[in-house]
């Protein structure tokens, strides 16, 4: 569900304002149809932009504002965000200047304000890092270290690790799952970022551990979700990292291992065993191919290892 409480109030800003924001979150929701997660970031980054804004002039923002705003007054705001988050990354200062054109790009467009200044802030350098992609030993002591709990919980956490690793999935792809969708099925479908939807057969280790789940849970509803909480609610993403963290102390490895880890081990194993990219860009349900491709830099160092390894000549 998108999160609408970041600008829901004229705080920082008047009402005049305060609706174009909300024309640009609906904006963001039906047309551009943004992931919960990137739907929530960019709402935030606007607020602390006009808050920015509101503090710089001591009084709420107005339409005026908007358009008198100089190439300098946003150097000053993405300033001000690397003095006030110290260990603000270049990730998210890219992803800072992405959401404000995108608000300043849908207020232009549509005549509600006239100011360009902001699309001549130069880019942000992102250093690309290839995280390093678990072997297969590693995440079968992961999985099964994820089950070794005495409680229904161990069945849980170990099918939803199992399932992410089978199917590539993303940690929010796997949570948003209700029974009516994987029940005795060989297919299971996804709806990913963008609301794309992707069909992903399931291999017989992920079918029979959902089966177990649901023979744990069995009075549940059809529409009930696969993965609960203790409270009986749907198992948040935050609870998942918290006990991918504890694992990961226990078995010594590095901090780079998240949920998304195992996703990022499917596809690079896929890759060594030879899948096109073309097939795994639909299986990870990405939009472009160029997202793809970042995986063969691992796939590529493998195949160096491998040659150096078995080149007859040293």
């Amino acid at each position: 569900m998108y999160k609408e409480k970041y600008i829901t109030d004229n705080v920082y800003c008047n009402s005049e304002v305060l609706n174009l924001c909300k024309l640009w979150l609906e904006h963001l929701k039906k047309e551009r149809l943004l992931s919960d997660n990137t739907y929530n970031a960019y709402s935030i980054d606007l607020k602390y932009f006009l808050k920015f804004l509101s503090n710089h002039l001591s009084n709420k923002v107005n339409i005026q504002n908007l358009e008198n705003l100089s190439l300098r007054d946003f150097r000053s705001w993405l300033s001000s965000q690397k003095i006030k988050n110290h260990h603000i990354s270049p990730k998210s200062q890219a992803r800072a200047k992405a959401s404000l054109k995108s608000f300043f790009k849908f207020l232009n467009k549509n005549n509600y304000v006239k100011n360009t200044n902001i699309f001549n802030l130069q880019t942000t350098k992102i250093k690309r890092q290839i995280p390093r992609p678990l072997t297969f030993k590693e995440i079968m002591n992961v999985i099964n270290l994820s089950g070794e709990k005495n409680d229904w919980t161990g069945q849980r956490d170990k099918t939803l690790l199992i399932l992410i690793y089978a199917a590539g999935l993303r940690i929010s792809e796997a949570l948003q799952l209700n029974i009516i969708d994987v029940e005795g099925l060989d297919t299971i479908r996804i709806i990913g970022k963008g609301k794309k939807i992707r069909e992903i057969p399931l291999i017989e280790s992920a079918r029979i551990a959902i089966k177990q789940l649901l023979d744990v849970n069995k009075n549940l509803e059809k529409n009930s979700p696969v993965f609960l909480g203790v409270k009986g609610k749907r198992l948040s993403s935050r609870q998942v990292q918290k006990n991918i963290e504890e694992i990961r102390n226990k078995l010594s490895l590095p901090k780079s291992l998240t949920p998304h880890t195992l996703r990022h081990s499917f596809a690079t194993h896929l890759l060594e065993k030879g899948v096109d990219l073309r097939t795994l860009q639909e299986l990870l349900g990405h939009s472009s191919l160029s997202t793809t491709q970042g995986y063969t830099a691992v796939n590529i160092n493998t195949i160096h290892k491998t040659h150096k390894d078995a080149h007859p000549r040293k």
